[in-house]
């Protein structure tokens, strides 16, 4: 028997790599949590669900964001 993908997981896991990519980028605990939270905030107004797509525009949003301000 097959193990089916769990969708809670993988936006958990992509959450996380989401989160290790600050943090290797020099951002602190804090400020990569306060990215996230930022960029939650911003899907949620554009209507975004979670999935692939979700973390891939968050990725190029994060970036833009990151260049045009220091702090969410």
């Amino acid at each position: 028997m097959s193990r089916r993908a769990d969708p809670a997981r993988i936006d958990e896991a992509r959450r996380a790599a989401t989160r290790n990519w600050l943090l290797g980028e020099g951002a602190t605990e804090a400020t990569a949590d306060a990215w996230i939270a930022a960029w939650d905030a911003q899907a949620a107004q554009d209507g975004l669900e979670p999935g692939r797509e979700y973390w891939e525009r968050a990725w190029e949003w994060i970036v833009t964001e990151r260049h045009r301000r220091v702090r969410p």
